[in-house]
C-alpha cells in the first residue's frame, strides 16, 4: 500500500553553508525546493455525499413534481432500474471488469425509493467485481513487458464504484464496508499507483503516457477512493498523492528528449483532439466533484479548467438545432462531448452557455442529453424547466490556441453560421499528420472536411487516416510529413504564429515548415478571411524541384464547374477557385490549356468507414518547381449577389479584388517577401503603395480612389512601414501585424515586438483610439500619433 513521503527543502549551497537567506536585492527568493507535506482532510457531514445526497434528492422530488419531463425521464429511470435487478449479474456487467454507466439507475431507484432489493443487488455486483483476479479489460496489455496492470476500463470503473458504494453505505455493516474498500484498494487503486504514480512500481511516465490515459485511469480510480476513505484510512496516502500527481498533470511542460509538448498550452487547449481533451477533462472533473462533495477542504488549484471547457464550446459549430465538433485528430465531428461541461457546472461554475452546451450536443448521432443520466438528471435543469435550454456562449468568434497550433474562427455564434478550424501543430499518437490543415462548415453542413478516422485495429487506420493523404494540406510530390511522426512524434511542431480577429478581416497563420521539413525548406499557410471570401495563400519552398499542389477533402457532391470546384452537401455549398499561379481552364479540355491549374482525383476513405472509397482532390501548378505561391479563394455561397473576385498582378505581387456590395478589398502579396532575399529588405510598390509588408489589404467604397482618405479598413501581415504620396500609415522599426478600422473611432488590433514604438496614422484627429481593445488616450492635433506598443497577447 501506499504510505505518506516527505522531502527536505533545498536552498543555494551557499546560503546553506552559511547559514543566510540568499541575497536578493530587496526581493525575497523563492526556495529551491520545498517540502510536501499531505494535508489533513475532513469529511463533511451527512450521509450520502456523491451525487445523490439527501439535498439533492429533494430539491428532485420537488422538480418531479413540478414539471412533467422530469416525472418522465424518473419513471424510465425506475424502469430500467427494475430491469436490471431481476437480470443475473453477468447479464449486467458482462466480463465482471467494467462496471457500467447503466448501474446509476439503480442507484438512484434506491435512493428515491430506499427499497433494500436496489442495494442488494449494488452490493452484489461490488462484490463480484472485487472478486476478478483482475480488472484489466484490456487482455492484451496483460501479456505486455513490463506488464500493464491497469487500463481505460479501471478509470470508468473506479466512478462507477465510488458512486455505488458512497450511495448503498448505510446499508452495509462494517465488515461488509471493509471487505468492498480492501478489494478496490487491492484489485484497483494498487495496480493503477503501481503502473501510473508510485515510483517503486511504477512504469508509465508523464512523458510517455501523461495525456489521456493516465487522467482518465488516475482520476476515475480517485472517485472510488474518495467513497472508500471515511471508512478505510489506507484510502488517504493515494489521495494526497493523487491530488498533486493531479497538479503535475495539468501543469506538465512538456520534454525535448520525449518529443512531447504541454498537455495543454496557455489557453486551455488539449494537443490530442476534442475527444480526448473531454475524456481527459470530463474524468478530472468527475474527481474533483466527488472531493469537493466529500471534503471540507477544497480540492487543488487547476488555472486552466474553465478554459479547457471553453474548449470544448469554441470547436463546436451549432448546426439546425444539434452541435457538429471539429474532428482534427481521432475526434467525432457527431459526437456529445457535454460531459465535461456538466461536470463544471456542478462543481461551482453553473454557465448558462454550459447548459445551452449540453442542450444542442443532445442531438447527436446515438445520443441524448446527458442530463438524462442519472446523476445529472437529478442536479442539473432540463430544458423543460426554467433557464434549463441555457443562452448561446458569449465567448469571442475566434478562439487562438498558439500553444498546439489550434485555430477556429467563425461567423457567428447562431445556428448554421460560416466556421473554418485550422489545425498546424503537433503530430503524435491521437495528434494526425495534419499541420496547415484547415475544415469549413457552411449552412450547418461539413463541406471542406477532415478525413477523420477509424477503429485503430484497421490497417487504413495508420496507412490513411493518420496520414498527409487524410488532410487539406500543401504537399511536395504527394508528401508532407514523415509516416513515422505519427508514432515517434514531429520533434519540431507546427505552429499558427498569428490570429487577428476585427472589422470584419480575420485572419490566421500557420507554418506547416517544421513538421514537413523532410520535404519542406518553406510551408506557411495564410487565411484572409474578408467580405465572405476566405483566401489560402501557399508559401512553399521545397529542397529539390518537384509537384507541389493543393489537397482538398470534400463532403457532399463535388464537381469543377469552370474555374470553381464546386461541393454541394444539401442546400450548403462552396466554391473553391484556384487563382495563382494559374485558375482552372474556363472552358475546352485541360490538354488544350497546358499552363492552367491541373484538377487531379485521388482514393480516401469515409469517416469511420474504412470500407467505403471516398475521392478528394489535388490542384496541381503546370510545372514543376522549388518554390511555389498558390492563392486559392474559398467561397462559401450565401443569399444574394455572390462577390466578384478578380486577380491582381503587378511588380512584385500576386493578389486578389474581392467586391461585395458597395465595397471593395484589394490584396497585395509581396513576392520579394518570400525569405529568398536576405539583409535586404523586402521594399516594394504594391499598386501605388510603398511598403516591405508581406502582404496587405485595403477596403474601400465601389467608385473611391483608394487613397488613405479613402479607405475604410487596413490590414498589414508582417510589416514595418506602409505609405501612398506623403501619407505614412505605418512605421515601427520591427515588423507588426495590424488590423486598422478606420470608421468612428478608430480601433487597431496589433501583434508583433512588444512594448516598442509604433507610429499609426489616423482618419481624423481624436481624443481616444482603440488599440487591442483598450481605450488609448492621444492628445494634439496630429493625424499621426506614436505609441509603445504593445503588451503580450
Amino acid at each position: 500500500m501506499l504510505k505518506s513521503k516527505r522531502y527536505a527543502v533545498a536552498w543555494p549551497f551557499a546560503a546553506l553553508m552559511l547559514g543566510l537567506v540568499p541575497f536578493t536585492s530587496g526581493v525575497q527568493a523563492e526556495p529551491v525546493a520545498v517540502q510536501i507535506i499531505d494535508r489533513k482532510l475532513t469529511v463533511r457531514s451527512g450521509g450520502v455525499h456523491l451525487a445523490f445526497s439527501d439535498e439533492a434528492l429533494r430539491s428532485f422530488k420537488a422538480r418531479i413534481a413540478a414539471n412533467p419531463e422530469v416525472a418522465q425521464q424518473w419513471q424510465r429511470v425506475k424502469a430500467d432500474a427494475d430491469r436490471q435487478i431481476a437480470a443475473p449479474i453477468r447479464e449486467i456487467v458482462k466480463d465482471g471488469r467494467r462496471l457500467p454507466d447503466g448501474l446509476e439507475s439503480i442507484v438512484l431507484a434506491y435512493r428515491m425509493t430506499g427499497d433494500g432489493r436496489y442495494a442488494a443487488k449494488l452490493h452484489d455486483i461490488l462484490k463480484a467485481f472485487c472478486a476478478q483476479a483482475n480488472l484489466v479489460t484490456d487482455a492484451p496489455l496483460l501479456q505486455r513487458d513490463p506488464v500493464w496492470n491497469s487500463d481505460l476500463g479501471m478509470g470508468f470503473s473506479g466512478e462507477m464504484f465510488g458512486l455505488i458504494y458512497d450511495s448503498i453505505r448505510d446499508t452495509l455493516t462494517p465488515a461488509e464496508r471493509r471487505v468492498l474498500t480492501s478489494g478496490y484498494l487491492e484489485k484497483l487503486a494498487t495496480p493503477v499507483f503501481n503502473d501510473w504514480i508510485d515510483g517503486r512500481r511504477r512504469i508509465h511516465t508523464l512523458d510517455t503516457m501523461g495525456h489521456n490515459w493516465w487522467a482518465h485511469i488516475v482520476f476515475g480510480t480517485g472517485v472510488g477512493l474518495v467513497a472508500i476513505s471515511r471508512d478505510d484510512a489506507r484510502a488517504m496516502p493515494y489521495l494526497t498523492r493523487l491530488e498533486t500527481a493531479g497538479t503535475e498533470w495539468w501543469d506538465y511542460k512538456g520534454s525535448r528528449i520525449e518529443t512531447k509538448i504541454p498537455t495543454f498550452d496557455q489557453d486551455g487547449g488539449n494537443l490530442e483532439s476534442v475527444n480526448y481533451a473531454e475524456l481527459a477533462v470530463g474524468t478530472y472533473l468527475e474527481f474533483r466533484l466527488a472531493w469537493q462533495e466529500m471534503f471540507n477542504e477544497k480540492p487543488a488549484d487547476a488555472p486552466l479548467l474553465e478554459t479547457s471547457v471553453d474548449f470544448l464550446l469554441h470547436n463546436a459549430y451549432p448546426a439546425n438545432g444539434k452541435l457538429l465538433h471539429v474532428n482534427f485528430g481521432d475526434g467525432n465531428i457527431d459526437k456529445n462531448y457535454s460531459r465535461a461541461a456538466a461536470n463544471l457546472w456542478l462543481s461551482g461554475r453553473p454557465r448558462e452557455d454550459y447548459l445551452w452546451y449540453m442542450t444542442a450536443s443532445a442531438g447527436a448521432e446515438k445520443s441524448e442529453d446527458i442530463r438524462y443520466q442519472p446523476r445529472y438528471l437529478v442536479n442539473i435543469p432540463l430544458p423543460s424547466e426554467k433557464g434549463g435550454k441555457g443562452q448561446r456562449p458569449n465567448l469571442p468568434l475566434s478562439a487562438w490556441y498558439r500553444g498546439i497550433g489550434w485555430a477556429t474562427l467563425r461567423s457567428s455564434w447562431d445556428d448554421n453560421a460560416t466556421f473554418l478550424a485550422v489545425r498546424s501543430g503537433f503530430t503524435w499518437n491521437h495528434s494526425h499528420a495534419d499541420a496547415g490543415s484547415f475544415i469549413l462548415f457552411h449552412k450547418g453542413k461539413p463541406l471542406l472536411i477532415d478525413s477523420g478516422n477509424s477503429s485503430y485495429g484497421r490497417k487504413e487506420y495508420d496507412d490513411y487516416y493518420r496520414q498527409t493523404a487524410a488532410h487539406n494540406v500543401a504537399t511536395f510530390n504527394g508528401k508532407a510529413e514523415p509516416a513515422e511522426d505519427t508514432y515517434i512524434g514531429s520533434h519540431n511542431s507546427g505552429s499558427i504564429p498569428n490570429l487577428l480577429d476585427g472589422a470584419g478581416i480575420k485572419y490566421v497563420f500557420a507554418d506547416a515548415t517544421g513538421p514537413t521539413s523532410a520535404y519542406f525548406a518553406r510551408n506557411f499557410r495564410h487565411f484572409l478571411w474578408v467580405d465572405d471570401v476566405i483566401l489560402v495563400y501557399d508559401d512553399l519552398k521545397a529542397r529539390e524541384p518537384g509537384q507541389f499542389a493543393f489537397q482538398l477533402h470534400t463532403e457532399g457532391e463535388t464537381k469543377r464547374q469552370g474555374q470553381n470546384l464546386v461541393v454541394k452537401n444539401g442546400d450548403a455549398s462552396v466554391q473553391v477557385r484556384p487563382l495563382f499561379p494559374a485558375p482552372f481552364p474556363d472552358a475546352g479540355l485541360p490538354t488544350d490549356y497546358p499552363e492552367n491549374m491541373r484538377l487531379r482525383e485521388l482514393q480516401g476513405y469515409a469517416d469511420h468507414a474504412p470500407d467505403t472509397r471516398t475521392t478528394y482532390y489535388a490542384f496541381e501548378p503546370a510545372e514543376k518547381s522549388e518554390r511555389q505561391k498558390i492563392l486559392t479563394a474559398i467561397i462559401p455561397q450565401s443569399e444574394g449577389p455572390a462577390p466578384k473576385i478578380e486577380r491582381l498582378t503587378g511588380m512584385d505581387m500576386i493578389g486578389a479584388r474581392i467586391q461585395r456590395g458597395d465595397r471593395v478589398t484589394e490584396v497585395y502579396i509581396n513576392l520579394k517577401a518570400d525569405g529568398s532575399i536576405k539583409h535586404r529588405n523586402a521594399t516594394a510598390t504594391l499598386m501605388g503603395w510603398e511598403t516591405d509588408a508581406y502582404m496587405v489589404a485595403i477596403t474601400y467604397k465601389v467608385g473611391a480612389t483608394p487613397s488613405p482618405d479613402a479607405i475604410e479598413r487596413l490590414f498589414v501581415a508582417d510589416g514595418s512601414y506602409l505609405r501612398k504620396g506623403d501619407s505614412l500609415l505605418l512605421d515601427s522599426l520591427s515588423k507588426r501585424f495590424l488590423i486598422a478600422d478606420y470608421k468612428a473611432e478608430p480601433k487597431f488590433w496589433v501583434q508583433g515586438q512588444t512594448d516598442a514604438e509604433l507610429g499609426l496614422w489616423l482618419p481624423r484627429v481624436g481624443k481616444t483610439i482603440e488599440v487591442n481593445g483598450a481605450a488609448v488616450p492621444v492628445a494634439g492635433n496630429s493625424r499621426f500619433v506614436r505609441l509603445r506598443c504593445c503588451a503580450p497577447q
